[in-house]
């Protein structure tokens, strides 16, 4: 963190999140292809974000632009069904779009704030 940040930081002051929300969205998008394409997550941004395990379930572990992880429901790794992660992942664009990561992008760390599992879930399986 810069010093200029610090200070801004102490004093209350705000950071802009739309650079942050921007390039969430470009590494979602790079999740995305990354996972639909089978490619090595290693050789694109955002690659790391989705994973399957042995199980069949998709783990979704989304970072910050500066590689820090994001917290969803308290967790900083969620698990989903195949079938589910295509209408979770679309719910997490638009609460990027929305602002509602906002408080985990802007500050020094995402510490103190979770977006609640809910906003991912679909209501028809609540």
């Amino acid at each position: 963190m810069s010093l200029t940040d610090a200070i801004k930081e102490a004093v209350g002051a705000t950071q802009d999140p739309v650079p942050a929300r921007l390039a969430m969205l470009g590494k979602l998008r790079q999740a995305r292809e990354t996972y639909r394409e089978d490619r090595e997550a290693s050789d694109h941004p955002g690659g790391h974000w989705i994973t399957a395990d042995e199980n069949g379930r998709i783990a979704f572990a989304p970072t910050r632009p500066d590689g820090q992880p994001l917290v969803i429901g308290g967790q900083s790794v969620t698990f989903w069904e195949a079938a589910t992660l295509g209408p979770m992942l679309d719910a997490f664009e638009a609460a990027i779009n929305a602002g509602e990561l906002d408080p985990q992008l802007t500050g020094p760390t995402p510490a103190g704030h979770s977006l609640p599992l809910e906003r991912l879930v679909p209501a028809s399986s609540l």
